[in-house]
This record gives structure tokens, C-alpha cells and sequence, in this order.
């Protein structure tokens, strides 16, 4: 079965983000997967590649859900009782195993196997997923009994490469982002605090047109730039401090992220080293991004640059990571594919990655410029950038 876009009420394709075409395509590509990997039956947890599958969404995928996917049925959406509506109304794929809070959700999955023939079959599972947990995993286990269970997350490795649809809705929400970061810009004031920044990036992106993002943004000051993954805190900026902001915006729940880095006066010369050798090394990350070239490649150049400047001791994580389906707590498709040193897996054209440089030069101090980038079929294009200038005034 490739699709049923025939059993759909119009007004549901409509409010579909993908066209049937498009989800069709993209079961046909994760059953080429599960053959190629000799996996019987797939089930998937993570809230990012149920939607990417199914288009099924809902904010209560902190409860237990998940999507069984086999090579000739209809996918079945296993999710509680209260979210039925959002399967009928946001879901490509109508078949559901509903569970009611006095289930226990992974006994109703069981039983949606067992009925579909998984016993003594090889069942992968979404074993990289934090929403699998290991209770689930045992009560498959004493539930379908000779069935072999393996790691099947990478089956939705094909996630990297967007369609241009995708890429399209990309390009929204970095219009949104853009506008959070002007405001946030703006707000960026000697006097001002964290939380001023912080309510300034929100109202501008919202008012852009982005949903709720896949994070918060990152907004530190002073001596909490040396914070990772800070958010704002109410700190009062100073002259003198510099000001960090990584955010996104997010459109049909796809993400488009940024970093930037601010100084409220004339920084000093151990900032401005670090600012010069962020951007040197993303300007040489994205010179390396082309088809063909690998994910080391990239993470080489950048780290290259890096260590040019004598800096480093300062880089001390991956190159970047990619972008796209986006959903709380995080923007990136790191688990999908991410840009590190030795990795030799393939940019191919479509893939988009968020390339982060940034740097710690000092206890208290981080200093980065970060793009978002898109592999082309012959280079790299920058999605959407903004103003890399260090000095506010």
C-alpha cells in the first residue's frame, strides 16, 4: 500500500503540510530502509519522525505514542484516548490503537503487533529516541515472544535531505528568526535585562508568523555567556558585557536557528580574536560544504581555522548539526546527522545544517557566529543571514 489519499476528506489534505505525494514518498523511502536493514516491523517514538511521517502533531508527546510501521499496511498511530482528534484531523494515516489513561500504553503496542503478525519477526525500535523508554522496550519483549528487536532509529536517517517543500518552510521560519533577532538587536542595551531581550525576541518572531519553537532561545550576558544553553535569567546587561542570543524561529514545526554575539562597548582584544576566528572558521566551514564532501571535511576546515588562530583549546564541540523537523526540546537533527571530526558520512544536496563556531576563550567569556546552510548540487547558500557585527551600539 502506498498511500491513501483516496480515504481522505479534502478539507483534511488541505491542512496536511505535505502533499500525499510527498508522504507516500517518504513510507516508500522508510520501507526501502527497513528491507535494506531486515527490519519486519518498525515503531517509532520520537514526536519528530511520527510527523515527519504521518503529520500527526501534538504538544502531549510527553505521554507515550508511537507509529508501527510494516511493509504493506496502513501505518498505525498508537496514542492516548484524549489526543484521537488530533489523529482524525492532522494525520495523514487514519488507523489508530487508542489507549486510555488506565492502560498501559506499551501492553496496547504490544497487542497492535502481535495482532499484525510481529511475534517471532524482527521488530526495530527507536531505540536512540529518549521517548522509548526501557519499561516499553521490556514489555515488547515479554509480549511477542521469539520476536528479534534491534536498533531501527536509522532508518530515518533520509530525514537529512529536504524536499523543496521542506526547505521551502525553512526559509519561513528563518523570516521569523530574522525578525526576532532584529528586535532582540534592538533590545540589546546597557540597563536592559536578559528577560527584556528575551520578550522582544518572542513577540517579533510570533508576530513574524512562527509557531511555538522547538526551544527557547539562549540569551545570556556578562559573565553567563559561559553558560551553554542559557536562557535569560533577569540579569541587568552592563557597558562593557558582551551579549550571546542563539534562537529560532519555526513554520509547519520546521526549525531555522542562529547565534550571534554582542558587545556593549568597544570589546577587548581577547573578544575580538575570538569573534575573528569564529567567523574565519565558519566562512571556512561553509567553503567546504559541497556535495560529496563529508561531514569531516566540514568539521576539519572549521576546526582548521580554529587552530590558525591559536584558539584551539576554546572549540571544544562539534562543527554543527542538522536542521529541520523541530520539536520541543530541540531544533536540531543532530541524531540524524551532525558535522564532527572523522565523521565520513556524505553532504548530498538538500541537507541543511546550522554551522556553530563558537568559542571559550576565557572562564567567562564565549564569543560565536553561527549560519544556517543549505547544500546545494554545486556549493553552499547561506539561508537568511543577519548582520555578523559584534560592536552594538
Amino acid at each position: 500500500m502506498t498511500g491513501r489519499a483516496d480515504l481522505l476528506p479534502l478539507d483534511a489534505i488541505d491542512q496536511l503540510p505535505f502533499t500525499p505525494a510527498e508522504y507516500n514518498a517518504r513510507l516508500a523511502a522508510c520501507r526501502k530502509a527497513m528491507r535494506e536493514r531486515e527490519i519486519d516491523y518498525l515503531v517509532l517514538n520520537s514526536p519528530e519522525n511520527i510527523y515527519y511521517l504521518s503529520g500527526f502533531i501534538t504538544r502531549g508527546y510527553y505521554v507515550f505514542q508511537a507509529l508501527v510501521v510494516t511493509h504493506s499496511s496502513e501505518p498505525t498511530l498508537v496514542v492516548r484516548r484524549y489526543e484521537q482528534v488530533n489523529v482524525e484531523r492532522l494525520s495523514y494515516y487514519r488507523n489508530a490503537a487508542i489507549w486510555q489513561d488506565t492502560d498501559v500504553p506499551a501492553e496496547v503496542l504490544a497487542r497492535r503487533l502481535f495482532d499484525l503478525g510481529a511475534a517471532g519477526k524482527t521488530v526495530g525500535v527507536d531505540a536512540n529516541s529518549v521517548f522509548f523508554p526501557v519499561s516499553a522496550y521490556e514489555t515488547l519483549r515479554a509480549m511477542l515472544p521469539g520476536a528479534k528487536f534491534i536498533n531501527g532509529s536509522s532508518v530515518m536517517e533520509g530525514r537529512a535531505v529536504k524536499s523543496p517543500q521542506e526547505i521551502a518552510y525553512i526559509r519561513r521560519a528563518a523570516e521569523a528568526r530574522n525578525a526576532g533577532f532584529k528586535a532582540a538587536h534592538e533590545a540589546t542595551r546597557p540597563g536592559r535585562t536578559e528577560n527584556d531581550v528575551a520578550a522582544a525576541f518572542h513577540y517579533a518572531a510570533i508576530s513574524a508568523g512562527s509557531e511555538y519553537m522547538a526551544g527557547p532561545p539562549y540569551i545570556v550576558s556578562g559573565p553567563r555567556t559561559a553558560l551553554p544553553h542559557g536562557t535569560w535569567a533577569g540579569r541587568r546587561i552592563e557597558k562593557g558585557d558582551l551579549v550571546q542570543v542563539e534562537g529560532s524561529g519555526n513554520w509547519r514545526r520546521y526549525s531555522a536557528s542562529l547565534m550571534r554575539t554582542w558587545s556593549m562597548g568597544k570589546p577587548s582584544d581577547s573578544v575580538r580574536r575570538a569573534a575573528d576566528a569564529s567567523k574565519s572558521a565558519l566562512d571556512s566551514a561553509i567553503a567546504a560544504i559541497k556535495p560529496g564532501a563529508t561531514s569531516g571535511d566540514v568539521d576539519a576546515a572549521c576546526r582548521g581555522a580554529v587552530a590558525r588562530a591559536g584558539l584551539a583549546h576554546a572549540f571544544v564541540h562539534r562543527t554543527g548539526y542538522s536542521v529541520g523537523v523541530g520539536i520541543c526540546p530541540g531544533w536540531g537533527e543532530g541524531a540524524i546527522m551532525d558535522l564532527k571530526d572523522g565523521d565520513s558520512r556524505v553532504l548530498r544536496p538538500g541537507m541543511v545544517f546550522h554551522i556553530v563556531p563558537v568559542l571559550f576563550p576565557e572562564p567567562d567569556v564565549s564569543v560565536g557566529v553561527s549560519a544556517l546552510v543549505l547544500v546545494t548540487q554545486t556549493g553552499a547558500e547561506i539561508i537568511s543571514d543577519y548582520s555578523r557585527d559584534l560592536q552594538c551600539e
